[in-house]
């Protein structure tokens, strides 16, 4: 999103089709991190989660996972939603330690437990 006007950038943060929220995660009154997430009828689902930067020590976007976990089940909701996982990509493999994971395989989606490895190359037919 290199130079992208603020209503470009807005219209990446906020969906039309639900509520979005922006969750502020404070270190006593220092704003560290803001969590971007819709919430829907069955669960939350996070949208985007910026942080920072001197505070990456600290794993704030960790914290925000931990919290919109909290969070959903406080509201009796079922699940957290992280968005897409890709898996050769480094940055996203943060959201495998998040259990039990449902993935989509390309044709159906696969329940993963916490000690199970995701493996699309088994997938059943």
């Amino acid at each position: 999103m290199g130079n992208a006007s603020a209503a470009h950038y807005h219209g990446f943060l906020v969906s039309p089709w639900c509520e979005t929220r922006f969750w502020e995660l404070r270190w006593g009154e220092r704003l560290i991190a803001v969590a971007v997430v819709d919430l829907l009828p069955q669960g939350l689902s996070a949208v985007y989660t910026f942080f920072e930067p001197d505070m990456a020590a600290f794993s704030p976007g960790k914290l925000a996972v931990l919290w919109q976990i909290a969070e959903a089940r406080r509201r009796g909701l079922d699940s957290v939603y992280l968005g897409f996982w890709v898996q050769s990509c480094r940055k996203m493999h943060y959201k495998d330690q998040y259990r039990p994971l449902d993935a989509w395989d390309g044709t159906l989606w696969r329940r993963f437990g916490p000690a199970e490895p995701i493996d699309f190359a088994n997938t059943p037919e």
